[in-house]
């Protein structure tokens, strides 16, 4: 299953019960006790799925890994570029 089918697979069993509880299509005493909470039930999960998002992103960044070997062959080969294009005449500040 692709990524897209799961999201849209969740989309429809979490906005097809609560569009059906919304429309009155269901209707009980439960639906009728906390109809504000239904309503709003779609604004609280994408609500949490910011936060969750934002907390992914956080730890992504504090675990990036440092390269020190790939920075200081980065820098050499930087050094050799400008060694090369002063031979050939050009002036680098």
């Amino acid at each position: 299953m692709t990524k897209l089918m799961e999201w849209l697979t969740g989309a429809v069993l979490i906005l097809g019960p609560w569009s059906a509880v919304v429309t009155n299509t269901i209707q009980n005493e439960f639906t009728k006790q906390y109809y504000m909470e239904i309503l709003l039930f779609p604004v609280f999960l994408v609500a949490v799925f910011g936060l969750v998002s934002i907390a992914v992103i956080a730890y992504r960044v504090y675990t990036f890994n440092d390269c020190q070997e790939a920075a200081e062959e980065l820098q050499q080969q930087i050094k050799e570029a400008k060694a090369d294009l002063a031979k050939k005449g050009l002036k680098l500040d």
